[in-house]
């Protein structure tokens, strides 16, 4: 699973070394990759207007309902832990340290088998 102390991301449950998912890449690939997921949450965002402008014109929501919405005490509080915790689960990510977050027993291996060996048990069609 290990190969001189580098555990290459997702290849099983960790166990052991944390994950290290750029190795070494170029700043220009991490780069790329924020470039990708700006990308993704853009056309996610254009989705959002678009179906707001769909239910605005079959009547189904008020023009400007959605930036109008007037939070009450209670949404507010649960808008402002939710950003919170979002907030820190993304930033988390930049100033933890690299010991394993996860506790999975070894034997959990002997349960992993692939999709051939499972049909081939006849345990799948």
């Amino acid at each position: 699973m290990t190969v001189s102390g580098f555990n290459p991301p997702l290849s099983a449950p960790v166990i052991g070394i944390e994950p290290d998912f750029l190795n070494g890449l170029p700043m220009d690939n991490t780069v790329g990759a924020i470039m990708a997921l700006t990308a993704e949450v853009y056309m996610l965002r254009e989705r959002l207007q678009t179906l707001e402008a769909e239910l605005t014109q079959r009547k189904l929501l008020p023009e400007g309902a959605v930036e109008n919405h007037q939070s009450t005490n209670e949404e507010s509080a649960r808008q402002q832990d939710d950003l919170a915790a979002f907030t820190h689960r993304v930033l988390a990510e930049l100033s933890r340290d690299r010991t394993p977050v996860s506790k999975i027993h070894p034997d959990v291996f002997k349960y992993l088998q692939s999709y051939a060996q499972l049909r081939a048990a006849g345990k799948i069609k």
